[in-house]
């Protein structure tokens, strides 16, 4: 509640539970995303003019982005970030395309994902990632399976890339075997 921005009188401790399960999550943005919410709810603290107090309950304490919370130095984090996605390959440097198919068959599911990377590596080679179950792998009764693609920022090539994708995918969908499959794009997911 207290970081949803409401304001509460008299706050003056404010506990951050399991921040090692905020820094642990498979994005990308974990980093950041842990960062701002750390630092919003240490706001929350000691308001109007009172002294607060900020107790992050972490296992690993050394992790680097506790102690840029600890420093409230958002520039250390800016500059940590950008230099790991610029290694990584991960945005701004990339464009980002996630590909989430979806069926009630485990099985089917998984090789039509297979079959797409397979097709989509013909013309993306390296720009593929997975396919790979996500961390909530069912749901509504439907399994589901991601394919990410990091594509570069060229000029003009975002047609040409946006073409590639939905001719791969049509293709999956001719096969008799994958109709049934659903196939949902997400560019730039965030």
């Amino acid at each position: 509640m207290v970081v949803k921005g409401l304001d509460f009188d008299n706050v003056s401790l404010v506990g951050v539970l399991d921040a090692d399960g905020l820094l642990s999550f498979a994005d990308f943005r974990v980093n950041e995303r842990a960062f701002q919410l750390m630092e919003q709810v240490s706001g929350r603290a000691g308001r109007k003019n009172e002294q607060g107090k900020v107790i992050i309950q972490a296992t690993n304490t050394k992790h680097p982005v506790l102690q840029l919370v600890q420093q409230h130095n958002f520039k250390a984090l800016y500059q940590m970030e950008i230099e790991s996605r610029k290694q990584f390959f991960y945005p701004p440097f990339s464009r980002i395309v996630l590909l989430t198919l979806k069926h009630k068959d485990a099985a089917k599911v998984t090789a039509a994902a297979e079959k797409l990377a397979t097709l989509l590596k013909q013309d993306l080679k390296n720009y593929i990632v997975g396919p790979a179950a996500p961390v909530v792998n069912r749901i509504r009764s439907q399994y589901l399976m991601e394919l990410l693609i990091k594509l570069p920022k060229e000029p003009g090539m975002s047609i040409t890339y946006k073409k590639i994708i939905r001719n791969h995918i049509n293709l999956l969908m001719s096969e008799q075997h994958f109709k049934s499959v659903v196939v949902a794009v997400d560019v730039d997911p965030v």
